[in-house]
Formats: C-alpha cells, sequence, structure tokens
C-alpha cells in the first residue's frame, strides 16, 4: 500500500513540474468584408472540412506585396482542394482595392482582418497560417521568403493528400 502511495504521489509531484500543453490554435468562426464590387462576406464557417490557407497582408507592406504572387501560385494550383484568402489588416477596402489592381492580384482578398490577426497571435506581416480540415492550424510562416510557394506547396500537397 505504501508503494502505491508513494507511486501516485511521485507521479503527481512530476505533472506538476511539467509545463502546460501548448493551446491548438485554431481557426475561428469568422466574418470579414471581401474587396469586391459587390457586398460580399467571407464566414470562415462555410468552409468548414476544407483547408483553408490564410495569408495576413496589408496594402501598404512592400513584403506582403512580394508574397503575392506565391499565393496566387498555390492558388492556381490548389484553389479547388483549399480555401486560400488574404486577409488584409486595412480597415477600409480602398487601399486594399488600389495593391490588389497594382499587382494584379487575383486571389480573395477581405479587409478588416485585425480582431482575427490578434485572436490568431500574428506578430508581424506576411504571415500565413495553414489550417487542416477540422480548422486546426498544422503549419505557420512569418515574414517574406522567395520560397514561399514551395513552402505553401509542400505543406498543402502534405494536406491534400
Amino acid at each position: 500500500m505504501k508503494k502505491l502511495v508513494l507511486g501516485t504521489l511521485l507521479s503527481l509531484g512530476l505533472m506538476a513540474c511539467m509545463p502546460p500543453l501548448p493551446e491548438l490554435v485554431t481557426l475561428p468562426d469568422v466574418e470579414l468584408p471581401v474587396v469586391s464590387e459587390e457586398t460580399v462576406v467571407w464566414n470562415s464557417a462555410d468552409y468548414k472540412g476544407k483547408p483553408v490557407l490564410v495569408v495576413f497582408m496589408g496594402s501598404w507592406c512592400p513584403w506582403c506585396k512580394k508574397t503575392m504572387p506565391a499565393v496566387m501560385e498555390v492558388a492556381n494550383e490548389f484553389g479547388d482542394q483549399v480555401e486560400i484568402v488574404a486577409v488584409f489588416m486595412d480597415g477600409d477596402a480602398t487601399p486594399v482595392k488600389k495593391a490588389i489592381k497594382e499587382h494584379k492580384f487575383t486571389v480573395k482578398a477581405a479587409h478588416n482582418g485585425g480582431e482575427l490577426a490578434q485572436a490568431l497571435q500574428v506578430q508581424g506581416l506576411p504571415h500565413s497560417i495553414l489550417f487542416d480540415k477540422k480548422h486546426r492550424a498544422v503549419a505557420s510562416w512569418d515574414g517574406y521568403s522567395p520560397e514561399r510557394a514551395n513552402d505553401y506547396r509542400t505543406a498543402l500537397q502534405q494536406l491534400t493528400k
């Protein structure tokens, strides 16, 4: 009996010393206005059961603009299997419209993404998060890289097998 009590106390003591597990990041249900000629809202809940790549950007951000071709490349390749959306921090659609027109950006672009970025603890731009079919974060990328399209492609290939 003493061994059982001692073993239980030892186990509880070890568990108390262990750091807590990191919280699983998930895509919350969110609605964001889409930059378009019509009033359109992007709703993350509409894509339950489908992977989602969210790329946080700013219309003023030069590194975000350099990331746009990589986002378009994977959207052309995986767009039927994965929901891909650029979420701009801009509260106003006007500068976003100008940036996407200037860079011929054809991927769905939403704006007013500050609250979503805060909820997902986005620290800088561009920042990309890939969510699986259950909308759990499975990969993320900070900043610009000339290899970003390959980074996205590798993760998307694994997710869409």
